[in-house]
């Protein structure tokens, strides 16, 4: 029980000595966390409507096509472009100019939640996204690799 007491006060001393300065920064982040959110949740509805138009489809596919700060899906019938979502103002064309179209997905094949997420995290790691923005070792910063 004494264990427990210990514990107790410990946490009393470190909320008191600490906790305005986290009720200050919960409020400083809390409008960059939910607006993060609300992209995440509008990416993923765009992400299920594209698939649910190319499921519609005759030879229906999905790309996935970054544009800057956002994501874009672009929907297939065939090699023919068709949509994309959400609605940009930029064109069909020009969105898939320069896209790898080998990447495109079938309604069927998206795979899971954690697959999809387990993909995200390995092509951050490829990009260089890593806690402190220090390479592996072995890796080169150099973009030419040397």
């Amino acid at each position: 029980m004494a264990g427990k007491g210990k514990l107790v006060v410990s946490a009393v001393r470190l909320g008191v000595k600490y906790g305005p300065q986290l009720w200050v920064a919960s409020k400083a982040l809390r409008e960059p966390a939910k607006e993060a959110g609300h992209k995440l949740v509008a990416s993923d509805r765009a992400r299920k409507a594209a698939f649910e138009h190319a499921q519609r489809l005759s030879d229906g596919t999905v790309l996935k096509v970054p544009r800057t700060g956002e994501t874009v899906w672009v929907v297939f019938s065939g090699d023919t472009a068709v949509s994309v979502y959400p609605t940009v103002d930029v064109p069909l064309s020009a969105l898939v100019d320069r896209a790898d179209l080998t990447r495109r997905v079938r309604p069927g094949q998206q795979g899971s939640v954690r697959e999809r997420a387990k993909d995200a995290a390995d092509a951050a790691l490829r990009r260089g996204d890593r806690p402190g923005g220090t390479p592996l070792q072995g890796e080169t910063t150099d973009p030419r690799g040397h």
